[in-house]
């Protein structure tokens, strides 16, 4: 047993760098992220959980809710990104597929553009 605690130690080392090193990392890819602020109203069936973006790429997390009265299996989410001159600098589309009625279900969407200040979300009916 006592051949054994330095190797015991050894691992116990490695674990603890390897989680130290996974948090770092986490919290280096993350930190960048500014939240960005919703230009318009949002359709009522999307709810936006978290919108944020840094110096070149954003990110849109949010859930869609399908209603017996407006079935949206088909439709298309639409996110517009906007920089501070109000340019679209980014367009999103997330096709919304087997939603059942009255079901909630999480969407997100990653998009490239640079120096993003507002955005925008809508349902279409097709890619513009």
């Amino acid at each position: 047993m006592i051949a054994l605690k330095p190797y015991i130690k050894y691992v116990l080392w490695i674990i603890v760098a390897y989680l130290l090193t996974s948090f770092l990392i986490f919290v280096g890819f993350n930190a960048s992220y500014k939240e960005i602020s919703l230009k318009h109203e949002l359709p009522e069936q999307i709810t936006i959980k978290k919108a944020e973006a840094n110096k070149n790429q954003g990110r849109v997390y949010g859930y869609v809710q399908n209603e017996e009265q407006n079935n949206l299996n088909g439709k298309y989410i639409k996110i517009s990104v906007y920089n501070s001159s109000n340019e679209n600098i980014a367009k999103e589309f997330l096709k919304i597929e087997n939603l059942k009625s009255n079901e909630q279900k999480l969407f997100k969407a990653n998009f490239n553009a640079k120096d993003a200040k507002n955005y925008e979300v809508s349902i279409t009916n097709e890619i513009e």
